[in-house]
């Protein structure tokens, strides 16, 4: 199971920015084609869906990046936390002083700036790890809105770090059906196949959560007759990952998945899916290693059963964690922050690569390795 041991430990190792850190994401950020970007914030949720194991509605935090038009209509620069000002001093293993840290995290979207669509726009949707927080993934989200694409990202009630309601209720992550999962011992308790398909019912969860922000955007007045339907794309971070492949195979409206280092769930292992798929992970000794070698042939034997064309890249040097921007962002360590820029550009490339061939026809998908490290690619071609 890939459970983020993110938020609570790591975020507040790094919350004590420098100012000379700030300064080099700042400049890193600045050195970009200059495109405007901006983004708009909702709550949603899907009254008709009652939580099997929690109760309660599937509550969602919604951010929407966008290439804009102009400046007008905007009140500054985004903060780096969704809802961050709603949840000063409100969020567990937090500070005020963490939260000071954070205001000074310059993000490149303004918020509530008009849109610059001249033609129907390709849509990305993510999800993000499990503990995660939609906001880890900025830098792709901006990435992404630079090269014109719709990006919409989704914060999950009990399975992302945080949401808020409408009445500003904060409800905080639980974990307890993971932990109780995980507390079972394999074979004994439980098969690791009974495992795999315990744990979708919780992506099949989390996957009907991205359908239903999809539908609902669709509805947008702002963004309903800008985005082309017929080019939507979605993306995740672990189990964000796997809710990406879920969607897949609940709906034909998604022609494209990447998967960012997460297991696969079980109902689509045996079967595989039907669009173009890329796997992007970190580079473990799998020839050498017995649990990663029956993880790595879990995975190629995936792609193997997808009707699409699909591909694995594999980087070494990485780790779980890497696909996040909070080194980037929020490092007081310069060396760090330039490392982390250069993993998630080396990704983030990859995946406009992987999104321009597959949504927008461009006539070349050729991966590139990054400079600074090791890598494989694998290509499961389809005729």
């Amino acid at each position: 199971m890939e459970i983020l041991m993110l938020p609570r430990i790591k975020i507040l190792f790094t919350l004590i920015l420098g100012f000379l850190a700030c300064s080099t994401a700042q400049e890193i950020n600045t050195t970009r084609t200059e495109r405007a970007i901006g983004t708009r914030q909702y709550i949603w949720e899907d009254s008709s869906r009652i939580d099997a194991h929690y109760g309660g509605s599937r509550i969602l935090n919604i951010q929407i990046w966008y290439p804009a038009d102009s400046l007008s209509g905007n009140s500054g620069l985004t903060p780096y936390l969704l809802f961050e000002d709603q949840l000063v001093n409100r969020l567990n293993g937090w500070n005020a002083a963490d939260f000071r840290s954070l205001k000074r995290v310059k993000t490149a979207s303004f918020i509530n700036a008009i849109p610059a669509v001249s033609a129907k726009t390709p849509l990305l949707i993510f999800s993000p790890s499990l503990g995660g927080n939609l906001s880890f993934y900025t830098y792709y989200a901006e990435r992404f809105a630079r090269e014109g694409y719709i990006v919409m990202g989704v914060n999950h009630r009990y399975d992302s770090e945080v949401v808020i309601d409408r009445e500003s209720v904060v409800h905080q992550a639980n974990h307890s059906f993971y932990d109780s999962l995980k507390a079972l011992e394999i074979p004994q308790q439980i098969t690791a196949e009974g495992y795999r398909k315990a744990m979708g019912q919780r992506q099949l969860i989390l996957a009907e959560d991205l359908l239903f922000a999809l539908n609902k955007l669709l509805k947008e007045a702002l963004f309903q007759n800008i985005i082309d339907k017929k080019q939507i794309g979605v993306f995740g971070h672990s189990i964000g990952g796997a809710a990406a492949i879920y969607t897949s195979l609940l709906d034909t409206r998604i022609r494209a998945v990447i998967d960012l280092d997460g297991t696969p769930p079980s109902e689509a292992l045996g079967k595989g899916i039907g669009v173009p798929f890329l796997f992007i992970e970190d580079l473990t000794d799998y020839r050498n290693l017995e649990g990663y070698a029956k993880m790595h042939r879990r995975r190629s034997e995936f792609c193997e059963r997808n009707s699409a064309d699909s591909w694995r890249i594999l980087i070494d040097g990485i780790n779980h964690n890497s696909f996040l921007d909070i080194d980037f962002y929020m490092s007081e360590d310069s060396g760090v922050i330039r490392t982390s820029h250069q993993s998630l550009e080396s990704i983030s490339s990859n995946m406009i690569r992987f999104f321009d061939f597959n949504l927008r026809g461009a006539k070349d998908l050729n991966f590139e390795k990054p400079a600074h490290t090791n890598c494989e690619i694998i290509h499961f071609q389809k005729n």
